[in-house]
């Protein structure tokens, strides 16, 4: 058995990545590192007793060669009798349509795709062939762009279902073992384009550290990361109790409660790391942490857009995080005894057959429809709009009642006004105006209601 493979074979088993009779997925690109790892676990099958799969994800990027690769990938594939299954994924289309980086949107492509199939095939484990260098430039990378501590702990040896068994093995060793063995693997013509980042560090920065610094740059990087990685074990119960504590839905939005800053005299990034990354798929970033930490400094109704339609407001106690939606800009007429759908919420009106007790109900409300048209207005409300709130002496600005309710600016964006005859009669969900309330006098009654 080669050097190589026995360092493998310990890692595995050290942090139990495999277990007897595992059905495994393999991310195949064809290149060197998931070749080495494919040709790796067919050796070593019968050993392990697992079912092995292989995926190739056809990312269209370069035309001809993407579809080269697929092929290599399929042969490869069938002259190691490894069970072949390719997928075409359009990055592009969707980088463009979420305002991701290329290689951020290959990225999250792929991991949708692979948990798909673990939960449409009934997989085990999930291989992904990250090797030692890999996590190198991760690491870098990460403390060059100003990261949280988890940044530092490097590419996670396994996380769910997913495991990297062949993270304990340089490039170099990788390339050496298929060069000695005679095997066959498709290069990247991409990955000498060095006006991305992470090529530009792996071709020029990191051999000029391993040449002059520590040939032995990736073991020393990975015995870090280790060590960082084991003085974070309490993290991830610390995180999670803030985030349950702290951290509420409601409304379609998230409200963060300031007693976190007051306890902390910020919002630690971390803790928001772990939120945006479970909640929003959303890469967090230093200069996130900093901006969301300058705006609890605002005043209330004050904003904020972290990009991708992602939207942090400053509310009295809390912040409200969210994705931002369109303001509903219709105007529909409603006619009593119809009910129509608007936004997310269903508006009806009917008139009661007789006065009942009018006492306030949550579900609905009771209106005189003495001096009312059957035809009703329903819209957003929108600056300048006033009414007459029941029990007050005078109008009222709509915003400034909003504002007294404490709505959030969330909600308050797309609050429904309901009109007869050019007066609002109802700020719908919320308060009738009062020159439609019912006295001794009224006749005719029309029910309201939203749901």
């Amino acid at each position: 058995m080669k050097k190589t493979e026995e360092k493998i074979i310990r890692f595995i088993n050290e942090n139990s990545l495999i277990e007897t009779g595992d059905k495994v997925l393999l991310a195949f690109s064809g290149g060197p590192d998931s070749v080495f790892a494919l040709h790796f676990f067919q050796k070593f099958r019968k050993k392990y007793s697992i079912d092995l799969s292989a995926v190739h994800f056809n990312h269209g990027l370069r035309g001809a060669e993407s579809d080269n690769d697929q092929k290599f990938a399929k042969q490869f594939c069938d002259k190691l009798g490894v069970t072949f299954i390719s997928k075409k994924i359009n990055v592009k289309t969707f980088a463009k349509t979420n305002k991701f980086s290329i290689e951020e949107a290959a990225r999250i492509l792929r991991y949708k795709e692979l948990e798909m199939l673990l939960l449409k095939n009934g997989y085990d484990k999930i291989v992904t062939a990250h090797n030692l260098s890999d996590n190198t430039e991760t690491v870098i990378l990460n403390l060059l762009s100003g990261t949280a501590g988890s940044g530092l702990s490097g590419i996670p040896i396994k996380r769910s279902n997913i495991i990297r068994p062949v993270l304990c093995v340089t490039k170099s060793e990788i390339v050496e073992y298929l060069s000695k063995n005679k095997i066959e693997f498709r290069k990247d013509s991409s990955n000498l384009n060095n006006d991305f980042k992470r090529n530009f560090l792996r071709n020029k920065i990191l051999p000029l550290l391993r040449g002059k610094i520590n040939p032995k740059l990736d073991e020393a990087v990975f015995r870090s990361t280790k060590n960082l990685s084991s003085t974070e074990l309490l993290n991830p119960k610390v995180i999670n109790y803030f985030l349950t504590n702290f951290f509420k839905f409601k409304n379609d939005s998230y409200e963060v409660d300031l007693k976190l800053y007051e306890a902390f005299g910020e919002l630690p990034g971390e803790i928001l790391k772990n939120f945006f990354r479970i909640n929003f798929n959303h890469d967090f970033k230093h200069q996130d942490y900093v901006q969301i930490n300058n705006l609890i400094l605002n005043q209330p109704g004050k904003k904020l857009n972290l990009g991708k339609n992602l939207i942090v407001f400053r509310e009295n106690k809390c912040l409200r995080i969210s994705k931002e939606t369109r303001k509903i800009r219709r105007v529909l007429k409603i006619y009593a005894g119809k009910e129509i759908k608007f936004g997310t919420k269903t508006i009806g009106i009917r008139e009661v057959d007789e006065i009942v007790n009018v006492k306030k109900n949550k579900e609905y409300e009771l209106i005189s429809a003495d001096n009312l048209d059957k035809e009703f207005v329903l819209r957003v409300w929108k600056p300048g709009d006033k009414f007459k709130p029941i029990g007050f002496g005078g109008n009222k600005k709509v915003s400034d009642f909003l504002t007294d309710l404490k709505i959030s600016s969330l909600e308050k964006k797309n609050q429904l006004v309901l009109i007869n005859r050019n007066q609002i009669v109802w700020i719908v969900g919320l308060r009738i105006s009062d020159n439609v309330k019912i006295t001794k006098t009224t006749k005719r009654v029309y029910k309201l209601w939203a749901n």
